[in-house]
């Protein structure tokens, strides 16, 4: 992936040799004003055409998507909103460093007795985003996704991310960081993040 020509950024779009237009507008969901991470998925289908497919619905979606022979598309502007990270968890949570006080907090919502786990998990997401960054997951309302083409199977999880893929993947990001002003820790599995298949983007390398 290598270029002589430093990737650029205009009007929201990466401009590289590397990256083609493939911009979706009806998954731009509105502005982004703050870029603080990425976050790195797997699309849980082999063909890119049935993202492209699901992207005409205007529903979830990425800015990137990463095909099956390393080729990078990107899908909506780097400025706008795109759903795809979903509700986050508690990140102090996970790491064990919260204060007594957040301890006590989360522990209320997530034990709460008569509430279902689907609503406990909202309540959990709508105290989490009310956090900056990065005392929290990265949201919707200030990350990028990146997709990579890739199989799903209930036995199996999520297929292995190809090394072109992974190759683009790390060009791609390392372009990102130069471009958006992030760094190494700015960047995660969607796994991590949210409720997701512990096996997607498990195999992915930057």
């Amino acid at each position: 992936m290598a270029d002589s020509v430093k990737p650029t950024l205009k009007d929201g779009k990466v401009l590289a040799a590397q990256v083609t237009d493939k911009i979706s507008t009806k998954i731009e969901k509105g502005n982004l004003v703050n870029v603080h991470a990425i976050v790195v998925h797997q699309t849980g289908s082999k063909t890119s055409a049935s993202s492209f497919s699901s992207y005409e619905n205007g529903k979830n979606g990425a800015h990137f998507l990463i095909e099956v022979d390393g080729s990078i598309y990107y899908t909506a502007r780097v400025n706008q909103k795109c759903w795809h990270v979903g509700e986050i968890r508690s990140r102090c949570y996970q790491f064990g460093n919260c204060s007594t006080d957040e301890l006590k907090n989360l522990k209320a919502i997530l034990f709460e007795q008569k509430k279902s786990y689907v609503a406990r998990v909202n309540k959990l997401y709508q105290h989490e985003k009310a956090k900056t960054y990065p005392d929290r997951y990265p949201t919707n309302e200030d990350s990028i996704g990146i997709e990579i083409v890739s199989g799903f199977s209930a036995d199996k999880g999520y297929d292995s991310v190809s090394d072109k893929q992974n190759a683009s993947l790390k060009w791609l990001i390392g372009s990102l960081e130069e471009l958006l002003g992030l760094t190494a820790n700015d960047i995660y599995k969607h796994s991590e993040v949210g409720y997701k298949q512990p096996s997607e983007a498990s195999s992915a390398k930057w």
